[in-house]
């Protein structure tokens, strides 16, 4: 009969040769003082690199040890290894840490208790005496708080952590994820037996600075900033350490901006000669690149929007949706892309208030509402006619289909947009909402155009965009069904 193991230790590595071998040493069960025990456990290494040809000499090293390959990141990792885990319990180790004997002997006493979960305390590699103070500060946050990190040694019922899904395969923070979830599960243990954890951290970058930045990273985690953006500042140094030499002497600030993502501004122009420099002027510096698609003008919109620096792509065609995929096409490697008009009626230093939201991790697209202000009246009732159509049909709470708008790269791909004229912003707005993306809409000011207005500047142009979107709304309607199918295929598949 096949013995369950009480645990199964599931550890990620991402180029941590050196640090694995010292921890595999403790760990092999053939070599470990446990190893004539009842007690079984299974080992479980999950490399984020197939390329990386230094494991091999362990594979031979370490024949009992389970070797496992997946995509790269921690909580990918430690998921894909839980998955192939067949103890009663998972330990999750990081590659520089070790437990201290009398680890098993905890997770024997947490199985014999109510606990889902716990974690052992946490002593640092060094002898240098502020060592031992930030060891003290780690007991304190994790007893006082409940909220002990992942080089700790988390270690949680099997069949706890699946009911709960696993680790969130964030870029960062994802073992504070999954305690806060444990905690509300049910009563988590704090051994007395220590996880030893490698200092080079501290070492490298200085024991104030990295505990500083732990501490500011973890604040801003439990305010809602995305952890993407936490990610890219506290692996600045590993992106640094992992280039040539050279790299090492670019200053930390330039290194973050490399790291930082590319927010890109595309702005759909026709004959703006006067307002296309003042708009360029106003942009934030939070911007990477800005693209204006000239529809065609038969003014100097083009060279004066070179003369500013932006990239000028020209979609001769015209139609405001035709402009917008010109523009998008030439930025696909963007992270965020904001659409502006080249009017001047909106305040591009306001483009912060739109990203906020995206940057913080808490929407995919971002609107700005106008509250119809300094606009035309046939305008203003065209747009209230529209989005109360829009929210009744798909049950939407939208206040405007105004173009200043921001939305991630990712989101506005699974969109697959098509309408080529000014039925853009509708079929935008209509198919976010059935994609479920997490949409915000943000006050913006409004102030009178430059210029004669495309569509609300004449009669004609009032009534052949008006009867436009009307009729966008229309197919969107009809055709709803098959997008649901499609959005559901994808989600899924």
């Amino acid at each position: 009969m096949t013995t369950i193991p009480l645990v199964s230790i599931v550890i990620p590595v991402l180029h941590d040769t050196s640090e694995l071998a010292a921890l595999l040493e403790v760990l092999a069960p053939s070599r470990n003082l446990l190893a004539d025990r009842s007690v079984v456990y299974q080992v479980v290494v999950v490399n984020g690199d197939p390329n990386d040809g230094s494991l091999f000499p362990l594979f031979r090293r370490f024949p009992e040890i389970e070797w496992v390959e997946s995509l790269p990141g921690r909580g990918r990792q430690m998921n894909y290894g839980a998955r192939l885990a067949t103890g009663r319990w998972l330990l999750f180790l990081h590659a520089d840490a070790y437990p201290e004997r009398g680890w098993i002997e905890a997770i024997e006493q947490a199985d014999r208790s109510s606990a889902i979960g716990g974690a052992f305390r946490f002593r640092l590699e060094s002898t240098a005496l502020i060592a031992r103070v930030l060891e003290c500060g780690v007991d304190l946050r994790t007893r006082l708080l409940g909220l002990p990190y992942g080089d700790q040694g988390v270690f949680v019922r099997r069949q706890v952590f699946n009911d709960e899904g696993g680790y969130a395969e964030l870029p960062i923070m994802e073992d504070l994820a999954l305690v806060r979830r444990l905690r509300r599960r049910g009563a988590l243990l704090w051994s007395s037996v220590a996880v030893r954890v490698s200092a080079r951290r501290w070492e490298r970058d200085g024991w104030v600075w990295r505990s500083v930045l732990n501490i500011g990273l973890v604040a801003l985690f439990f305010v809602g900033i995305s952890p993407a953006w936490l990610a890219r500042r506290y692996y600045a140094h590993d992106w640094l350490d992992a280039t040539d030499p050279e790299a090492l002497k670019i200053p930390l600030v330039q290194a973050l901006d490399r790291l930082a993502p590319k927010i890109v501004v595309i702005i759909p122009a026709l004959d703006e000669e006067e307002s296309i420099g003042h708009v360029l002027d106003e942009i934030p510096d939070v911007v990477t690149t800005v693209t204006v698609a000239d529809n065609g003008s038969i003014d100097r919109t083009a060279e004066v929007a070179r003369a500013a620096g932006a990239r000028v792509v020209t979609e001769s065609t015209r139609g405001y949706g035709r402009a917008c995929l010109a523009g998008l096409r030439v930025e696909e490697d963007a992270d965020v892309i904001v659409f502006l008009d080249a009017d001047r009626s909106d305040y591009p230093e306001e483009m912060n208030l739109l990203l906020a939201p995206i940057l913080a991790g808490r929407a995919d697209f971002v609107l700005g509402y106008r509250r119809g202000v300094g606009r035309p009246l046939a305008a203003r009732l065209g747009t209230a006619l529209c989005v109360f159509l829009i929210n009744l049909l798909w049950r939407t709470q939208y206040r405007d289909l105004g173009p200043f708008r921001a939305i991630t790269r990712a989101a506005l791909d699974r969109l697959r947009m098509v309408d080529k004229t000014w039925g853009w912003t509708i079929e935008m707005q209509v198919k976010a909402a059935e994609a479920g993306l997490r949409i915000q809409e943000v006050m913006v000011r409004q102030r009178p155009r430059i210029g004669r207005s495309k569509i609300s500047g004449t009669i004609l142009g009032t009534l052949r965009a008006g009867l436009r979107m009307i009729v966008t709304i229309w197919l969107l309607w009809r055709t709803r069904h098959l997008r649901k199918a499609l959005f559901r295929a994808v989600t899924n598949g």
